[in-house]
């Protein structure tokens, strides 16, 4: 009884017992009922029939008819006597006038009978009646196979009832054992996982319960909460290498102009232009660590949903048109055609400010990777519920067996040319999309590449 699954099973067995023998009480009483009626019914009849004799030939009628039924043993377990005022036999299968208990015309009395050397007593059911004037008649039936009957079928429901709680009780065990053997496996596993190995998942056993569906919910949060360490890991890394260099060369720079001459000494006299050469370039590693210090914190905040801001409804032409003004004169100083493409009124719920930033990360890549010349289109879709931001370039596109990779932090292809940015733009988009219940999908655009924002589509009724 130390697990609560064999309590409960224990539990359930006992009410089903409970049940059981309620039910079987109550066939039993209503059998009895029904056989006692039955009883009453037939002697009743037996009786009527006598009185019809006494009716057609008085007493002499009564004797014959007793007689006769004697002979040729009419009812099976039938029991007759009529008496006179004084008690003395005239006819019947009973030796005297029993002690009996009365009820109305209907008595209750037990004849004593030798059987097999031993003498027992039969119980018997009758009717008395007075068919004349000094006259008693009994007409009635013994119950011994009624009353064996009742023990018969006590017995069988005794022993069935017991049957079948050791039945209920022998599944109850073996469910409880089979749960208990799931949690087992289910806290192996939460065991290893504590232990540092998210790899692992809990197991499911093919029996699509509620087992299963519990344990399918929870492998969804383990592979996202193992997705999110990964990326974690990888961020870390990638972040500590990727600001090294610029701590690095802002370190140089600092220890050239520390070690560098008096500034009544610099060639020219021109203090100023010295002082920005040192620092232009420094500010310009400041902003690079900054960026990506924004970056990874944005993509913190999208992976685990801890934005500060509660989500409201997203005008998304109005923020795509005020991205395509803001990229406009980029694209111009690039010699590329930006089109901007949006139904009005379409909306989704989310954080503008996320949006706004995965949208213009998608297009800063196009713009960096579009030759001159070329065009990138940004538009919305809708298609089943769902609201699509493309965003489509003619550049050199990205090969498929690297578009997975792509959206990794930090990752730079091989065949990219170098430009500058911090690695993270891809890997943001897609935790915005993440976080709003969408995907970023990349896809190719013959010629370059098209990224796909997949986002539910609309807001909830009465939403501001």
């Amino acid at each position: 009884m130390r697990t609560s699954a064999l309590r409960l099973s224990v539990v359930y067995a006992a009410s089903f017992a409970a049940a059981l023998v309620a039910l079987v009480f109550v066939i039993y009483l209503l059998t009895t009922r029904f056989i006692d009626a039955e009883v009453d019914t037939v002697i009743e009849r037996d009786a009527m029939s006598i009185l019809e004799a006494y009716g057609r030939s008085g007493t002499r009628g009564i004797v014959n008819e007793l007689d006769l039924r004697e002979r040729t043993f009419s009812r099976i377990n039938a029991v007759y006597l009529l008496t006179d005022a004084e008690g003395f036999v005239i006819a019947g299968n009973l030796p005297a006038w029993p002690a009996m208990r009365r009820d109305g015309r209907w008595v209750e009395f037990e004849i004593e009978l030798r059987e097999a050397g031993l003498e027992t007593g039969r119980p018997v059911r009758a009717m008395m009646l007075e068919p004349g004037p000094g006259l008693r008649l009994l007409v009635g039936t013994d119950l011994s196979d009624r009353r064996d009957l009742g023990r018969r079928f006590a017995v069988a429901a005794g022993i069935g009832t017991l049957l079948v709680t050791l039945i209920a009780l022998g599944i109850g065990y073996r469910q409880s054992q089979r749960i208990l053997a799931r949690v087992e496996a289910v806290s192996r596993s939460c065991k290893e996982i504590v232990g540092g190995n998210l790899a692992r998942r809990l197991p499911l056993a093919g029996d699509d319960d509620e087992f299963d569906a519990l344990a399918v919910e929870v492998n969804s949060l383990l592979a996202r909460l193992a997705r999110t360490t990964e990326i974690l890991r990888t961020s870390l890394h990638s972040a500590a290498h990727d600001l090294r260099s610029p701590m690095h060369r802002m370190r140089l720079r600092m220890e050239q102009a520390l070690n560098a001459e008096p500034a009544s000494e610099v060639a020219g006299g021109d203090v100023a232009a010295a002082q920005r050469d040192t620092l232009e370039p420094l500010l310009r590693d400041v902003d690079q660590m900054q960026r990506v210090l924004t970056a990874l914190l944005q993509i913190a905040e999208a992976e685990s949903g801890t934005v500060g801001a509660r989500p409201e409804p997203v005008a998304l032409d109005l923020m795509l048109d005020e991205l395509g003004e803001l990229y406009q004169p980029q694209a111009e100083e690039q010699g590329i055609t930006l089109a901007v493409s949006c139904a009005p009124g379409s909306l989704v719920l989310g954080h503008r400010q996320l949006l706004a930033q995965a949208v213009a990360n998608l297009i800063d890549n196009a713009l960096k990777f579009t030759p001159s010349g070329g065009r990138v289109d940004l538009r919305t879709e809708l298609a089943d519920g769902r609201l699509v931001i493309s965003v489509a370039d003619s550049g050199p596109g990205i090969p498929s067996e690297d578009r997975t990779r792509a959206v990794e932090p930090f990752v730079r292809l091989a065949n990219a040319p170098p430009r500058d940015g911090s690695g993270l733009g891809l890997n943001l988009a897609a935790a915005v999309a993440r976080l709003h219940g969408g995907s970023l999908r990349l896809e190719d655009n013959r010629p370059g590449l098209v990224a796909r924002l997949d986002l539910p589509a609309g807001a909830p009724a009465g939403a501001p």
